[in-house]
């Protein structure tokens, strides 16, 4: 499988702290983790390109869909019982709503996005090899 820049994405087994984005099965849409840690977001593009953003500064475009997930009270892991990244992108059981996304865990969370939108998200970073907080 290959990222949006067209590089082999490899899963890791076990612990990690960060994932990238990978093609969902809409056209132009793609799985977004987010890892959300003491009212701070945590966004992947690649592994040499994160974003770190304030809860009170994310884009419209995820908020709405935060809320929508938190509304629904599924069930969710806990961090440590994550066995590996891989997880992250199986959807809970009788998953129906297509372009929203899911809670993964107590920090993970699973946001489904169009091209642009991710690709604009990371671009207004401009850092490269950087991390940047707003």
């Amino acid at each position: 499988m290959k990222n949006c820049y067209g590089e082999e994405i490899d899963f890791k087994i076990g612990h990690f702290e960060r994932s990238n984005p990978i093609p969902y099965l809409l056209e132009n849409h793609w799985l977004m983790p987010g890892r959300f840690l003491q009212n701070v977001w945590h966004f992947s593009l690649t592994s040499d390109h994160e974003r770190v953003i304030n809860h009170n500064h994310l884009p419209s475009e995820l908020i709405w869909r935060y809320v929508f997930i938190q509304s629904w009270g599924l069930p969710i892991l806990e961090d440590q019982k994550l066995r590996g990244e891989i997880e992250l992108f199986n959807p809970p059981a009788n998953f129906d709503v297509m372009d929203i996304g899911w809670r993964v865990s107590d920090s993970w969370f699973i946001f489904i996005v169009e091209e642009s939108f991710l690709i604009d998200f990371f671009k207004s970073t401009h850092f490269f090899k950087n991390k940047f907080i707003k």
